[in-house]
């Protein structure tokens, strides 16, 4: 757990088809914090992906080049997004779970059927807990994330009030994203009475300053566990369902979600791509390929 530059490139056998397996030749794989945070600390992780050494990665986009006796013959050749989070980072994946495949229409690219991989999940789960909750306005810090892009599409239309909170540096990325929507610095926000502010960006000392300019806030954070304050706080997670992604995939054959994409590497260049995602403004997923 030596972060980042720990990692390294091993040749491996290709897995073995099982009768209740699916064989995936990998093109694409996403770049997700999930991984940078588990290179890093043993307790970001679950216990059985504690022992050394692991693949990397819980999700990615290839083509089905073999299919066990037991499974759906018709995968054969498909492109499939699939799920899985003991580790993605192979030229070749044996999947033996068929609720974490997903067969991908012509029209959705390799690439942006990797992007919902940690996106739109998270985004959801969010959505859901700003319907549950009685606040009409919304802060919304780290909007231009990924998954801060995603909520805000999934929220089109909406009869609450959005206040997409972003640093002065990322608001003309912002508005290339999604134009019709205001966005507001710390230094521009308004002052708001019982807002609901959806926590993306993580940063306590933004949400002291945001709690101290509105009064009687509550928080909801995918990014914070707790939060050292008396304000009303929850801590909220993807729960996984395969009819989501289904949705998914759907909307974005339909244009109804825009996967937002950044830069593409290649796979030996993953370290390089975890640095990039890591250190820069968020400007969409980084992907990494083996098509290079």
């Amino acid at each position: 757990f030596n972060g980042i530059d720990g990692l390294v490139y091993r040749d491996i056998p290709q897995p073995k088809l099982t009768n209740h397996g699916v064989l995936i030749k990998v093109t694409t794989l996403p770049v997700v914090p999930t991984d940078w945070k588990r290179e890093t600390n043993a307790h970001a992780t679950s216990e059985q992906l504690t022992s050394l050494p692991r693949t990397i990665g819980i999700g990615a986009v290839g083509q089905v080049v073999a299919v066990g006796r037991d499974r759906d013959a018709a995968l054969l050749h498909q492109r499939v997004l699939v799920m899985n989070p003991t580790g993605s980072y192979s030229a070749y994946l044996l999947s033996e779970n068929p609720a974490f495949i997903f067969p991908l229409p012509d029209d959705v690219s390799d690439e942006s059927a990797a992007a919902l991989t940690a996106g739109p999940g998270t985004a959801l789960a969010l959505k859901e807990a700003i319907e549950q909750h009685s606040a009409t306005n919304i802060i919304i810090t780290g909007a231009n994330s990924v998954i801060g892009l995603y909520l805000l599409q999934m929220l089109r239309p909406t009869t609450h009030h959005l206040y997409p909170v972003v640093s002065p540096s990322s608001q003309a990325y912002f508005h290339e994203q999604l134009p019709a929507l205001t966005s507001y610095t710390p230094e521009t926000l308004p002052q708001l009475d019982n807002p609901l502010i959806i926590d993306i960006a993580g940063n306590s000392a933004l949400l002291d300053a945001i709690t101290t300019h509105c009064g009687h806030a509550s928080i909801v954070s995918i990014a914070l566990m707790t939060y050292d304050s008396h304000t009303p706080f929850q801590f909220v997670h993807e729960k996984f369902d395969p009819a989501h992604y289904q949705t998914f995939i759907r909307q974005l054959a339909t244009h109804d979600l825009i996967a937002p994409i950044d830069r593409i590497f290649p796979v030996t260049q993953t370290k390089e791509a975890q640095h990039y995602a890591h250190d820069s403004h968020s400007r969409g997923r980084v992907l990494v390929t083996f098509n290079h």
